[in-house]
C-alpha cells in the first residue's frame, strides 16, 4: 500500500497552484460567494424543517450544506486532475463534480454526513439547547446539565471515537467516487485502509499546512487566503493522488518531483 510523502504533498500543491494561479484564485472567490448563499439557504431550511424537531432539522440542513460544499470544493480536484493529464483546462472544469459521477459522490456524502451527525442524536436536550444559545448559561441548572451528560457519558465517548475513526478513514472516499467513478461501498472501502495506514503522515501535513496558513494569513491581512485555500485543497488532492496508481514517468504538472522516489 502506497505511502504519502508530506513534504512532497505541500510542495506539489504549490506547484499545481502556480500552474494556473489566476484560475484557482478566481474560482476561490466564486466559492466564497457560493458558500455565503448556501449558508443563507441552509438557515432558511432550518426554520422550514423545525416542524420535524431540532435534531431532524439539523440533520437535513447539515446534509444539504455538506453535499453542497463537497460538490463545489471537489471542482478544484477535477480541474487539477485534468491539468495533470495534460489536457487543456478551462474554468468550466471546476464544475465537473456536478456533471460526472454525481450519484456515487452523493451516496458517499450521505453516508459520511449521517455518521458525522450520530453524536447529535445522543446529546442531552439541555446540552444541545445550550449549544444553540437557547439557554442562558447564567441561569441554567449546571448540576442537572452535568447529570444529563454523565448519564450519557459512555455512549457519547463511544460515538465520538466512532466519528473520529470514520472521519479519518473516509477522507479520500469522496475523491474516489467523484474523480474515478467508484461506487459508494468501493469508495469507502478503498479510502479506509489507505487513510489510516497514513494517519501520522496526514497529521504531519495537517500540522504543517495549519502553521503555514496561520502565519501567511496573518502577514497578508487574510487576503492570502485567496491563495492559501486553493493551495490547501490541492495539497489534499495531492495526498489522494499519491495513493492512486500512477502511470510511469513524471507528473506533467509537478514535473520536478518523482512519484517513485
Amino acid at each position: 500500500m502506497k505511502k504519502i510523502d508530506p513534504i512532497y504533498a505541500l510542495q506539489a500543491g504549490w506547484v499545481r497552484y502556480k500552474n494556473n494561479a489566476g484560475m484557482y484564485t478566481a474560482f476561490t472567490v466564486v466559492l466564497f460567494i457560493g458558500w455565503i448563499i448556501l449558508f443563507s439557504i441552509a438557515a432558511g431550511m432550518g426554520v422550514l424543517f423545525e416542524v420535524f424537531g431540532e435534531r431532524v432539522s439539523g440533520l437535513i440542513t447539515n446534509v444539504f450544506l455538506t453535499a453542497s460544499t463537497v460538490f463545489s470544493s471537489l471542482g478544484i480536484a477535477h480541474f487539477a486532475r485534468e491539468d495533470e493529464r495534460g489536457t487543456a483546462v478551462e474554468f468550466g472544469d471546476f464544475l465537473s463534480a456536478f456533471s460526472v459521477n454525481q450519484k456515487q459522490l452523493l451516496g458517499v456524502v450521505l453516508i459520511t454526513t449521517l455518521l458525522s451527525q450520530l453524536l447529535s442524536f445522543f446529546m442531552p436536550d439541555s446540552f444541545m439547547a445550550l449549544g444553540r444559545g437557547e439557554i442562558d448559561p447564567n441561569t441554567i441548572d449546571l448540576a442537572a446539565l452535568i447529570d444529563d451528560i454523565t448519564g450519557s457519558l459512555g455512549i457519547l465517548i463511544f460515538i465520538i471515537l466512532v466519528q473520529i475513526v470514520f472521519s479519518v478513514g473516509f477522507m479520500f472516499s469522496s475523491y474516489r467516487a467523484s474523480l474515478d467513478g467508484a461506487d459508494v461501498m468501493e469508495s469507502l472501502k478503498w479510502s479506509f485502509p489507505r487513510a489510516w495506514s497514513n494517519f501520522l503522515r496526514i497529521a504531519v501535513v495537517g500540522f504543517l499546512s495549519s502553521i503555514i496558513v496561520m502565519i501567511l494569513g496573518f502577514i497578508t491581512l487574510f487576503l492570502g487566503f485567496l491563495v492559501l485555500i486553493p493551495w490547501m485543497m490541492l495539497v489534499q488532492f495531492e495526498m489522494y493522488d499519491q495513493l492512486c496508481e500512477k502511470p510511469e514517468g513524471l507528473d506533467p504538472v509537478v514535473e520536478e518531483f518523482d512519484y517513485d522516489n
